[in-house]
């Protein structure tokens, strides 16, 4: 059955407070599964299954699904669709309060049409409790996907260099929005997230430094770094790095310079 008749069936009607647009295609589904490179030593976890369109192709490749529903009203329908499936753990719970730390031995690989409105959250909560996950298959809102993968101009933000302190991204396919119920008025795209070993593991106050560096976008590096760093004059030489360049123009790599310059000076 589509997405539309399993809702039906469970007289279901979707919540905007979760952020529910639930796919109707099943040829989407497919594609995330096979481009996502899954096999039958991964386990899984999926963020926000809703009606289990992606959870069923998921389930036929994976070694276990762990699928993390907020939502209660969803959990008789789940229970119902994969009842005859044994590597399906449902969890009624929200994701983000839940540790995820005894996942991280497991390597886990998670594959998720996530909630747009807790996009960022989600990825925080990924990073930092499962820092050894294998990678991450995400469908989010393009206009997300376009500021995480950024490299410069004005979708380059403290997210992009966020995310990329970690992890290598890359665009598996677009997803347009009328394969959603109920269409949202945004097309959304599916990213792969690769975690790499280039700067180690960042830390908190990194990110708040990157913030703050970015705190007035069409203000030069150095206005912004002067405003919390009396040795912006001296970091920016250091690193050959022209005063009158703007945030969004400057790599992640001189971030992480930046920051290791100005732990240095300001201890």
């Amino acid at each position: 059955m589509k997405t539309s008749e399993w809702l039906k069936k469970y007289d279901i009607t979707l919540k905007k407070k979760f952020g529910q647009n639930f796919l109707n295609s099943n040829n989407i589904p497919l594609k995330i599964a096979e481009k996502s490179g899954l096999t039958k030593n991964d386990y899984v976890i999926e963020i926000g299954p809703g009606a289990g369109t992606l959870t069923e192709e998921l389930l036929k490749s994976a070694e276990a699904v762990h699928s993390f529903e907020i939502d209660y009203t969803l959990i008789p329908l789940l229970k119902d669709r994969f009842k005859d499936y044994n590597n399906f753990i449902l969890y009624n719970i929200d994701f983000l309060e839940y540790n995820l730390s005894e996942f991280n031995e497991k390597h886990p690989v998670y594959i998720a049409n996530i909630p747009y409105n807790i996009s960022s959250p989600i990825l925080e909560k990924i990073f930092t409790e499962t820092p050894d996950f294998k990678y991450a298959v995400l469908m989010v809102q393009k206009e997300f996907g376009e500021r995480v993968a950024a490299i410069s101009g004005k979708d380059y933000s403290p997210l992009s260099i966020f995310v990329q302190t970690y992890c290598n991204v890359k665009k598996l396919i677009d997803v347009p929005s009328s394969n959603f119920i109920p269409q949202p008025k945004i097309d959304s795209v599916v990213i792969k997230l690769e975690p790499h070993n280039l700067y180690g593991k960042t830390d908190k106050k990194f990110f708040d430094f990157v913030h703050r560096c970015f705190s007035q976008r069409r203000k030069t590096i150095k206005n912004n770094l002067k405003n919390f760093c009396g040795n912006s004059d001296e970091i920016l030489d250091k690193l050959e790095i022209s005063p009158m360049t703007r945030p969004e123009n400057i790599s992640v790599d001189n971030y992480i310079k930046m920051f290791d310059l100005y732990k240095k000076m300001n201890p």
